[in-house]
C-alpha cells in the first residue's frame, strides 16, 4: 500500500493554526482519521498548514481521505471557534487543494522525522 507525504495550507495562507485553535485541528485530524478509518501515521500543524504522512491504497483512496480530513475537520473548527469565519475573513477554513508526494518505505522515517520537526523551523515565519 502506498505511503504519501501530504501538505495543505489554510485559506489564503493565514495564520489560523497557532494556540488553541492548532491544538483542535490536530486533534481532530487524529480524531477523524480514526472514525473514518483512514491510516494516519504523522500529523503536525504548524502556522498556516499541515504536514500528513498516510498510507491509502491508490490516488483515488488518497483523495477521498483528504476530502473527510480536510472538510470534517473544517466544520469542527468551525463550530468550536465560530469568531474565526469573521475574524479571518474565510468561508472555507482549508484552500481547495493539497499537495502530496509518494513515500518509499525506505524514505519513511526520514519524512516521518520531517514532519514532527515542523516546528523547529519557525525562523521562516517570523515577521
Amino acid at each position: 500500500m502506498p505511503l504519501y507525504h501530504v501538505w495543505f495550507a489554510t485559506k489564503g495562507r493565514k495564520w489560523l493554526l497557532q494556540a488553541e485553535v492548532g491544538e483542535a485541528a490536530k486533534e481532530s485530524m487524529w480524531t477523524v482519521a480514526k472514525e473514518k478509518n483512514i491510516r494516519l501515521l504523522e500529523c503536525e500543524i504548524i502556522i498556516d498548514h499541515v504536514h500528513l504522512l498516510i498510507w491509502a491504497e491508490d490516488g483515488t483512496r488518497l483523495s477521498t481521505a483528504m476530502n473527510l480530513l480536510k472538510g470534517v475537520t473544517s466544520r469542527r473548527i468551525f463550530q468550536r471557534f465560530p469568531e474565526l469565519k469573521v475574524d479571518a475573513r474565510v468561508g472555507a477554513f482549508w484552500q481547495h487543494r493539497y499537495a502530496a508526494k509518494l513515500v518509499s518505505e525506505a524514505a519513511a522515517a526520514t519524512v516521518g522525522r520531517y514532519i514532527r520537526t515542523q516546528w523547529d523551523r519557525l525562523e521562516k515565519y517570523e515577521r
